[in-house]
């Protein structure tokens, strides 16, 4: 959909999507996780000899930015073929006013390809529909489901939507399953973004066994299209909400709209490449980690575009890193209006929607791209060009975009203190 043309309307729009991602922040990566477990973690283990930018999770941080010692359950793979299973739903005080074909093609092929193309093949996903809406046992009122709705509300709606849907759906052998409510269920999402994904935690389990515990529901037609699904399914791969949950202004000085986690309605389309490092689409061979003193010069691929070197890593103790990286507008990015080096900092040890990961602005005093959005706008020429430099002072880094190669790669030189 397009962008509301007043301000005003987007900053509420944006508001109540943090408050609702905010309210479930803590069930969005399981239920094991309470209040006081994170207040009592310890701190992040060092990462390991042989890795040492690949800092680790911090153990109670709502998903941590950080590498896990060990693969878990709570998160779907994210390389290789994901299979999901997608279900559509109305209810009988909310009939669906369209045909479930039209619905599900809001969101597909452009979802598969979007990780396609972010993912450089390595993630096929894989998306197995039931072409016809479900309809829910009870009215949509019945379910509470609004602005910070929360776990009840949502088990409640799972295990009635298993109550209609077990006996004729196999959900066996999927990684994850995707909700795409009739769009007439509750507000407009311009005044009430109510999409939100559950992961880690299991709502419903199936007559077979099947748990429901990766689940990513839509409502309303959000103003992102297609990108507010693969915001969603990104926290099930594990990635965490980059703007600021409790203080959704603050998005703007945040990380901006470089990252889909971020505002997946802006510009940018694709994910930084600390994310995609994450995710084992980057290998180790396409990371330059500077972890000790002294001076180099890198050379940089786009983050858009496959192969070659991707991301300068510095980790500055064992919760925190500064990264920089090359981005143009191409593919996933290919409506960015400004091309450079990308340079922000990591940390690990800050939860999903507390600002894990901050954007250096290269040009503070302006902004670009203003009809990208009503707001929210003064990152998007946050990349340095070539002759400009920067140190920063917390982790003690200095670096110059030196020019361009002849194949359009970077050349940033770095100084470590």
């Amino acid at each position: 959909m397009p962008l509301p043309g007043a301000g005003r309307t987007l900053r509420v729009r944006a508001g109540l999507r943090a408050a609702v991602l905010g309210a479930v922040g803590l069930l969005t990566v399981g239920s094991t996780v309470s209040a006081d477990h994170r207040a009592a973690a310890p701190n992040a283990p060092p990462p390991p000899a042989a890795r040492p930018c690949a800092l680790r999770a911090t153990p109670g941080v709502a998903m941590s930015e950080g590498f896990p010692d060990r693969p878990g359950t709570e998160f779907a793979p994210s390389t290789g073929t994901v299979h999901a299973l997608t279900l559509l739903v109305d209810f009988p005080d909310a009939p669906a006013p369209a045909a479930a074909r039209e619905r599900y093609g809001e969101f597909f092929p452009a979802v598969e390809q979007w990780y396609a193309r972010a993912s450089y093949a390595k993630l096929r996903y894989v998306s197995t529909p039931v072409l016809r809406y479900i309809r829910m046992p009870r009215p949509f009122t019945a379910y509470g489901i609004g602005r910070g709705y929360g776990w009840d509300a949502h088990t409640a709606m799972m295990r009635d939507l298993l109550k209609v849907a077990d006996h004729g759906i196999d959900f066996r052998g999927y990684d994850l399953v995707n909700v795409l409510v009739t769009p007439n269920a509750g507000p407009p999402a311009d005044e009430a973004v109510l999409s939100v994904t559950w992961t880690g935690a299991t709502a419903a389990t199936t007559d077979d066994g099947t748990r429901l515990d990766k689940v990513s529901l839509i409502y309303g037609h959000d103003q992102s299209g297609s990108r507010v699904l693969s915001h969603e399914n990104g926290h099930v791969f594990g990635l965490p909400d980059l703007y600021a949950a409790d203080d959704f202004r603050r998005t703007d000085i945040l990380a901006g709209q470089w990252d889909t986690m971020s505002l997946d309605w802006g510009m940018q389309g694709d994910l930084l490449a600390w994310h995609k490092w994450r995710l084992g689409w980057l290998t180790d061979g396409q990371i330059a980690c500077a972890a000790t003193r002294g001076e180099h010069t890198y050379t940089l691929r786009p983050v858009e575009t496959d192969g070659g070197r991707k991301a300068v890593i510095i980790p500055y103790g064992p919760t925190r890193a500064y990264v920089l990286e090359a981005r143009e507008p191409l593919g996933n990015d290919r409506d960015a209006c400004r091309a450079g080096v990308l340079a922000y900092r990591v940390r690990t040890d800050v939860d999903s929607g507390q600002g894990p990961v901050t954007v250096t602005d290269a040009h503070p005093r302006t902004s670009a791209c203003d009809f990208s959005s009503s707001a929210f706008n003064s990152l998007n020429d946050a990349p340095f060009g070539v002759g400009q430099s920067h140190t920063d002072p917390s982790s003690g880094v200095t670096f110059r975009v030196l020019g361009r190669t002849a194949a359009g790669e970077w050349k940033v030189h770095v100084t470590r203190r």
